[in-house]
């Protein structure tokens, strides 16, 4: 809703950029009538050092063609170090193609300068300045918003975790018999503790780091790593999870080491998802593969099973948030639905994809691959 520039720019703090003295004196004339407070830059490096100084502004005016630097590498520095305050490109006759570029860069709208003519109402400068007040206020609202619900989650899931991770301890230390012998009647209870709390744990481990990758605050910590040993190190877990179904777990390695710069910790975290996944999706008795090659300059890890397939519709959805697979089969099998979510981010965080590949066939279950190069810094 257009206000009107009496009330929309009472007191606003605003920059003009631009090497025309009149057109400096114009805008400063007109805001200013309004009540703005103005302050003017007759080149790019003047601009910059005002905004590098303690003074914040609501508004800056661009002007595209400069003296001394480009009005969008002005814009670029701008952003860099300020994402509140409005910026509005002003050009002239002819660079409508560049303003829409600025815009793409994070201007908030452009002003052409044949719409400064002396005379008018200037009903439409102010309204096209009002509206890029409005969007930047909404954006920084949004980003605002989004980091207290990151913030929340955080929060949330890691008071949880404290007091679930001291569970999954002491349920440890009583199933090793710390604390006396144990009645198969007492160890049978705890058992079905300990998995329940293991399940918690990893739920709670879950939202926390869906909440890193939704406030953009996910990090890894590269290293060499020997990709045999990390695929082996997450084998262990998933042993046990499969003899419990009377699963035949296959290990495909290559012979010869194989290095690569990652994050071995968040790669582990990738591969226990893909095969606890496959242990949960694969009936009794079937059989899970979890292979490692070097193929074309790339690690490629392939997990596959023989379980209930995924139906091709459902492919495309997989890696999204929240998405459980739907049916009957399914229903009893506990998870968040963010673990492929979480996959995907870490795996395009060291420059790589992964993808899953199946026929939706009982019995010839699916193969998830994960590709990211071998040379490349996480």
């Amino acid at each position: 809703m257009f206000t009107g520039p009496q009330t929309a720019f009472h007191l606003k703090r605003v920059l003009t950029v631009d090497d025309s003295v009149t057109i400096r004196a114009f805008l400063s004339s007109l805001l200013s009538a309004h009540g703005a407070q103005v302050l003017e830059a007759e080149n790019g490096r003047e601009a910059m050092a005002l905004c590098d100084s303690d003074r914040k502004f609501d508004l800056i005016i661009l002007d595209l063609l400069l003296p001394d630097v480009d009005g969008i590498q002005v814009l670029k520095y701008i952003r860099e170090r300020d994402d509140e305050s409005t910026i509005v490109m002003l050009t002239g006759m002819g660079g409508i193609k560049s303003a829409i570029a600025a815009v793409q860069q994070g201007a908030d709208g452009y002003i052409e300068k044949r719409d400064l003519s002396v005379g008018g109402d200037f009903t439409e400068f102010f309204y096209a300045l009002q509206q890029a007040l409005q969007h930047r206020a909404g954006l920084v609202a949004q980003k605002q918003l989004h980091k207290v619900r990151a913030d929340f989650y955080s929060m949330v899931t890691h008071d949880l975790r404290n007091p679930a991770s001291a569970a999954v301890l002491a349920i440890k230390l009583l199933l090793e018999g710390q604390s006396g012998s144990l009645t198969d009647e007492q160890r049978e209870l705890l058992t079905l503790a300990d998995s329940s709390a293991h399940q918690l744990l990893s739920l709670i481990n879950d939202y926390l780091d869906f909440a890193k990758i939704d406030a953009g605050y996910l990090r890894l910590e590269p290293g060499e790593a020997e990709l045999r040993n990390v695929v082996a190190s997450s084998a262990e877990l998933a042993r046990l999870q499969a003899h419990v179904k009377r699963q035949t777990l296959i290990m495909d390695l290559p012979a010869e080491p194989l290095y690569a710069r990652v994050d071995a910790e968040r790669l582990k975290q990738v591969l226990d998802n893909l095969i606890s996944n496959a242990v949960k999706y694969t009936p009794d008795a079937g059989r899970i593969t979890v292979q490692l090659r070097s193929e074309a300059g790339q690690a490629v890890l392939r997990v596959s099973d023989t379980g209930r397939g995924i139906p091709p519709t459902e492919l495309s959805a997989l890696f999204t948030k929240y998405h459980r697979l739907p049916g009957e089969a399914t229903r009893g099998i506990h998870g968040t639905g963010l673990g492929l979510l979480i996959v995907k981010e870490i795996v395009e965080a060291h420059g790589g994809s992964v993808s899953a590949a199946s026929e939706g066939i009982p019995g010839r279950g699916a193969t998830f691959t994960v590709r990211f190069p071998l040379e490349r810094a996480a």
